[in-house]
């Protein structure tokens, strides 16, 4: 499993923050991965619409060619998209849940920081090193 993109958008579907992890990373590649972060919403409203379930892990969302794009929804209605590259190999949901909590984790320890005063965005040194330590740990 490699971790292509991770993004976060806000319950109006705008992205508050977007972190690519593509070696050929170029404008084509950025807007490619926005993308796939939005059509992925269209994905998540319909199965928040057919589900009455609590869990903040939506699973697969959907496959792009070699691309398959996990959701997470959190209470507050952001939610977290998550790229990754289609091994050969089985992908265990058990992994790709943790990632999504350690990323909520981050993103709660940064939206109750009471000394964060960017609004609208998600701008913080450390949480993006978290998000980039992801992404290393993960990029077998």
């Amino acid at each position: 499993m490699k971790i292509r993109c991770i993004a976060i958008l806000n319950r109006q579907d705008i992205p508050v923050y977007m972190r690519s992890f593509d070696e050929t990373l170029n404008e084509d590649s950025a807007v490619k991965y926005q993308y796939l972060a939005h059509t992925s919403v269209d994905v998540i409203e319909e199965r928040m619409a057919n589900t009455k379930s609590t869990d903040l892990y939506l699973g697969l969302l959907q496959t792009v060619g070699e691309l398959a794009i996990y959701g997470y929804v959190l209470n507050t209605g952001a939610r977290i998209i998550l790229v990754i590259s289609v091994p050969e190999s089985i992908v265990r949901s058990a992994a790709i849940r943790e990632i999504f909590q350690q990323i909520h984790a981050a993103y709660i320890a940064l939206v109750c920081n009471p000394f964060n005063n960017e609004q609208g965005k998600l701008v913080s040194s450390k949480f993006d090193l978290i998000v980039s330590e992801l992404g290393r740990v993960h990029s077998n």
